[in-house]
């Protein structure tokens, strides 16, 4: 892509997410941003799940490797205040 259209595309899509945080309240997910990569570079259609997949799994597996390094299991310090799950 020449960089005449990457400037031309960076702009719109400012313009974008501006629209999308002052219409909906939020800035636009990560979603947005795999969808914008996949149609830049003209992926898939199904490139941005396999992205997010990839990027959570490599995410995942440096928590075990951090938790391995570590010898022992790293724990969330939050409890589950909800209603208690039925016996079975």
């Amino acid at each position: 892509m020449p960089s005449w259209q990457c400037c031309r595309a960076a702009g719109l899509t400012a313009k974008l997410m501006e629209y999308v945080a002052q219409a909906a309240g939020e800035r636009p997910s990560i979603d947005f941003a795999l969808a914008l990569l996949a149609d830049t570079y003209n992926l898939p259609q199904e490139a941005p799940f396999i992205l997010f997949a990839v990027s959570r799994c490599s995410g995942w597996l440096a928590h075990a490797l951090e938790q391995v390094a570590a010898s022992r299991l790293i724990r969330p310090r939050a409890r589950y205040v909800g209603i208690p799950p039925q016996a079975l």
